[in-house]
């Protein structure tokens, strides 16, 4: 018994000591960014090395009119994060019958539109949408060059007839499945054609598939009622005031809003430490390499790029933006690891999410 006393007393020591190690890295990582104006507010959940509970801190202040931290029910623009949602669901449709992963495009798209392939032998498939092979710009030439695109939001009139008018007229410059290029344009492509085949809203997919099912309350495209009480309110770069952003047929590239409470359910999800939905096998589909990106020691998997790092781990992981906003989710499976973390100004958050990634790998 004394022994076991004995036991327990360390191993509570040793969780005090970590833990308030771990508060002070954070504070040390964090308060610069908030002090130099290069972040309004940051929202960090974090799962340490092989914990099932997730941890969550906050810092800065919601906006500048109002000085309270975030809290868990916070809400941010997750931006391109969004797109391994979106293959999340691409491979649920799979497993569903709805549609196959290396199905050409054309097959979703509706009569009067052809989508152009580099050759007739190799046509555009979802597979190299969701590997970011597909050989389309980063975003729609008729979006970038139309005159009236509204800078402070620019997709909210980006829609199913745009989308295909920029299809129709695209002449791809690769061979898709040759060459890494990120394109905002390709996401919002495989929503699309996920849409088209599955009969549902990307918004309808995202809560029947995900939201719903981890109980992820105030996780939607679209800002309802609730989430606006709790909005975080968008800065730029220069701690300016920013706009949302609304989208139309884009959604599958960055449309999702979320909450750090919300999104450490997701994060969860992804380390495979729920069996809710019965997903390991989809799980491996979407995080095996794929093909080498154009980042250092990085490859892409289906949505989420996968990095060899100089600390000898591999690490999965995402970033967003958008006008206001700022966010990165990464975790390393090796020790069941990872962290997420939520900005409502528009500097980057990367370097900071790995810091602390490391740190827990230290």
């Amino acid at each position: 018994m004394k022994i076991l006393r004995y036991i327990l007393t360390a191993l509570l020591f040793t969780n005090i000591t970590f833990s308030q190690d771990l508060e002070a890295k954070l504070h040390e990582l964090i308060k610069p960014l908030l002090d130099g104006k290069k972040n309004m507010s940051m929202a960090v959940g974090l799962f340490d090395v092989n914990s099932e509970t997730p941890r969550m801190f906050f810092f800065g202040k919601v906006s500048k009119e109002d000085p309270s931290k975030p809290n868990e029910n916070t809400v941010y623009e997750i931006g391109s994060i969004t797109k391994t949602f979106t293959t999340t669901m691409l491979v649920m449709l799979e497993r569903d019958g709805k549609l196959k992963i290396n199905d050409p495009v054309q097959n979703y798209l509706p009569e009067g539109t052809t989508i152009h392939n580099f050759s007739s032998t190799a046509p555009l498939k979802l597979y190299h949408l969701a590997t970011q092979t597909s050989g389309l710009p980063r975003l729609p030439v008729n979006m970038v060059m139309n005159k009236d695109m509204d800078v402070n939001n620019p997709y909210k009139k980006y829609g199913e007839a745009e989308l295909l008018n920029f299809v129709n007229n695209y002449i791809p410059e690769y061979e898709p499945g040759t060459k890494y290029l990120y394109s905002n344009a390709g996401f919002g492509l495989l929503g699309y054609a996920m849409e088209r085949a599955s009969g549902k809203t990307y918004e309808e997919l995202l809560k029947s598939y995900i939201a719903d099912s981890l109980g992820m309350t105030m996780t939607s495209t679209i800002i309802n009622t609730d989430m606006e009480k709790n909005l975080a309110k968008p800065y730029n770069e220069k701690g300016e005031p920013a706009f949302n952003w609304d989208f139309d047929v884009m959604e599958g590239a960055m449309a999702i809003k979320s909450n750090i409470s919300d999104m450490t359910k997701y994060l969860a999800f992804q380390m495979g430490k729920t069996e809710k939905m019965e997903f390991n096998e989809g799980l491996k589909l979407i995080q095996t390499r794929r093909f080498e990106t154009d980042i250092p020691n990085t490859a892409i998997g289906l949505g989420w790029h996968i990095s060899e790092t100089m600390w000898d781990r591999t690490v999965i992981w995402h970033n967003g933006g958008t006008g206001g906003y700022r966010s990165f989710m990464a975790f390393i499976p090796e020790t069941n690891t990872g962290v997420v973390v939520l900005s409502n100004q528009a500097n980057d958050v990367d370097g900071t999410a790995m810091e602390i990634l490391k740190y827990l790998n230290r």
